[in-house]
């Protein structure tokens, strides 16, 4: 992807993928426009809507803003590359259309990057749901981390997530995490090829390669409900290969450590066993059980040729 090269760059560019988010959309950039205390340009990315959320953006956009459209539609993953490759801030914030920022949150997280060690900052979220379920246990992430601070050494809450599986996100999604752009362009962006946690696996990789700030104020507020993309892989069964495929490429990261290849390691064999639930239970089964037992070959290559893409670890 490339760098783009224009000589006013804002500090923030505040990234909206938007897809047939109409309901949501003008509370969504209401909330970035009243953000102070930080130079940003929003970038609104409309994958093809069929609805007429592009034109409610388009309305509320100031003159430093942009509305881009893909034609045809990217798709979730395709969507979020597609706003770094347009993006001319050298932080990246993400505000999905259906979620929102709070009072001062651009500001407050932008100041994590002060320190030019940090690549990464995340805060906690509220939460907005009817599902008692997912709210106690996604309601509250931060907390799984042991000694969180302002400031962490990244490589060390990857260990201590990979100690647990390399499965549970406990950081956040994208609306509730700032980084630097140039970074997540050198660890590859957004795969395509994970699905519901696409999120957790670009985290992995800024973290491998940064510290990572933390803010404990609630900044932003996330959305989820039965349309949300989230819950669609869910009920698709699009992400059984998820955790596998992140356990490794953390043994092939380049920037792992050796703890987080070793621990990454560990928990591949119990994970790959784990998916003939899915083989036995799921749609397609001969299908299934064929890329179930393939994926020991199949899943190290498919990282080896992720990890020829990327730019050289420093």
């Amino acid at each position: 992807m490339p760098d783009n090269d224009i000589e006013s760059k804002p500090t923030v560019s505040v990234c909206v993928p938007m897809y047939n988010n109409s309901a949501t959309i003008e509370r969504c950039l209401r909330s970035i426009l009243d953000q102070d205390g930080v130079d940003f340009e929003i970038v609104v990315v409309d994958d093809d809507s069929t609805d007429d959320c592009a034109a409610a953006a388009a309305a509320l956009l100031r003159p430093q803003d942009r509305l881009v459209r893909n034609a045809p539609r990217l798709g979730l993953n395709g969507n979020h590359n597609r706003c770094l490759e347009v993006a001319r801030g050298e932080l990246i914030q993400f505000v999905h259309g259906d979620d929102w920022l709070l009072p001062g949150a651009l500001r407050t997280l932008a100041s994590c990057f002060d320190n030019a060690e940090v690549g990464m900052a995340f805060a906690p979220r509220k939460v907005e749901t009817d599902d008692q379920d997912f709210r106690r246990q996604y309601g509250v992430l931060h907390t799984h981390f042991k000694g969180l601070q302002a400031h962490n050494r990244g490589r060390s809450l990857v260990r201590q997530m990979a100690a647990r599986g390399a499965l549970h996100n406990w950081i956040g999604e994208p609306t509730c995490v700032m980084f630097r752009r140039r970074l997540a362009l050198d660890a590859g962006g957004f795969r395509d090829d994970v699905y519901q946690l696409v999120d957790l696996d670009i985290w992995y990789r800024l973290m491998l390669r940064s510290s990572v700030g933390f803010v404990p104020q609630e900044l932003s507020v996330r959305t989820h409900t039965a349309t949300t993309e989230s819950a669609r892989n869910l009920s698709m069964r699009r992400y059984w290969l998820d955790q596998l495929r992140i356990l490794t490429w953390l043994t092939l990261d380049p920037a792992s450590s050796a703890s987080v290849r070793t621990l990454a390691a560990l928990w591949w064999l119990p994970a790959w066993l784990s998916l003939l639930q899915a083989v036995v239970w799921g749609p397609q089964r001969w299908s299934s059980l064929k890329t179930f037992s393939q994926a020991p070959f199949r899943e190290i290559a498919r990282a080896r040729r992720f990890r020829r893409a990327l730019a050289p670890t420093r």
